[in-house]
C-alpha cells in the first residue's frame, strides 16, 4: 500500500537533489495527502475482519500441536459428560443445554428485531440469500474439513466410527447466525452483537461440556462460522459495487424447481 508514495517521494528527491530543502517539502505533501499513505493494510476492511477467526484458528492449532493439551483441557470443561461417556451417539440422553436451538438464535433474533421496525443493513431477500450462502459455505468447510482431519470425539476409543469431531458444525453453525445478526443489526448498540456472540459462544461451550467436541474442535468451528460469513458479505458487496441499483437477486421456489432468480437492469 505505501510503495506508491515511496516511489514517488525517490523520484522527486532525485530531480530535486540541488535543491534539498524544497524536495523534502514535496515529500512531506505527499506523504501526508495521499490517500494511499492514509489507509495502511492493516486498516483494510478484510484484515480487521480476519483477525478475529484466523486467532482461533491459530488457537486450535496450537491446542492440537502441544502434546497432551487437548486431554488436559477437557477435564474440567467436560462438566456434563459423566452420562455420556463411552456411549455412542445414538444412545446419548437427551441433554438439558440446547444447543442444537440456541444456534440459530441469533438469527432469528436478527429477523424478530426487524420485524419491530428495526432497519438492518439489507432488505430482507438480500439478507436471506446472504444467510443461506454463508450457512452453505461454513457447513461445506466443515465436512470437508472433517473428512480430511478424521479426529476421534473425546471419550471413543481407537475402534470408534464417530472420527468427525474437527471441526464443530455445531459452533460453526452457531457463528455464522452470531456474525450475521452483528453485519445486521450490529450498528444500533454493540450489546445486540455482544448478544449474539455470547449465545454462540455458549453453543460451544456445551458441545465440550457434554463431551461431544474438544475446545480445538469448538475454536476451529467458530473460526470458520465467522470467516464463511465475513466472506459471503465481501462477496456480496463487491457484487453489489459492480451492478449497483441494478441487480436483484431473490430465492426461486415453486412445485417443479428450487433456486435462485437473478436480474439486471441495462
Amino acid at each position: 500500500m505505501r510503495v506508491l508514495p515511496i516511489l514517488i517521494s525517490i523520484i522527486l528527491f532525485g530531480n530535486n537533489l540541488v535543491a534539498q530543502n524544497d524536495s523534502l517539502k514535496v515529500i512531506d505533501s505527499v506523504s501526508v495527502n495521499s490517500p494511499i499513505s492514509q489507509k495502511n493494510w492493516f486498516q483494510s476492511r478484510y484484515i480487521q475482519e480476519s483477525i478475529v477467526p484466523v486467532s482461533l484458528a491459530l488457537g486450535s492449532v496450537a491446542i492440537i500441536s502441544i502434546p497432551g493439551l487437548k486431554e488436559r483441557l477437557q477435564k474440567p470443561f467436560s462438566w456434563n459428560s459423566a452420562h455420556n461417556i463411552n456411549l455412542s451417539l445414538d444412545k446419548l440422553p437427551h441433554d438439558f443445554l440446547l444447543e442444537d436451538e440456541m444456534r440459530y438464535v441469533p438469527a432469528v433474533a436478527a429477523y424478530a428485531i426487524s420485524l419491530c421496525g428495526v432497519k438492518s443493513q439489507h432488505k430482507f431477500i438480500d439478507k436471506t440469500v446472504i444467510l443461506a450462502v454463508s450457512y452453505i459455505a461454513s457447513d461445506f468447510v466443515v465436512n470437508n474439513t472433517k473428512n480430511l482431519t478424521k479426529s476421534l470425539r473425546p471419550g471413543r476409543d481407537a475402534t470408534s466410527t464417530d472420527s468427525y469431531s474437527l471441526p464443530s458444525q455445531h459452533t460453526a453453525m452457531a457463528f455464522v447466525a452470531a456474525t450475521f445478526l452483528d453485519h445486521e443489526l450490529g450498528y444500533i448498540s454493540p450489546w445486540i452483537s455482544v448478544g449474539g456472540y455470547a449465545v454462540a459462544t455458549w453453543v460451544g461451550i456445551a458441545r465440550v461440556a457434554n463431551n461431544d467436541h474438544w475446545t480445538s474442535d469448538v475454536l476451529m468451528g467458530a473460526a470458520v462460522g465467522i470467516l464463511m460469513t465475513n466472506a459471503t458479505y465481501w462477496a456480496y458487496d463487491g457484487v453489489m459495487k459492480l451492478f449497483p441499483k441494478k441487480l436483484t437477486i431473490s430465492p426461486l421456489i415453486d412445485s417443479q424447481q428450487t433456486g435462485l432468480y437473478f436480474c439486471y437492469k441495462f
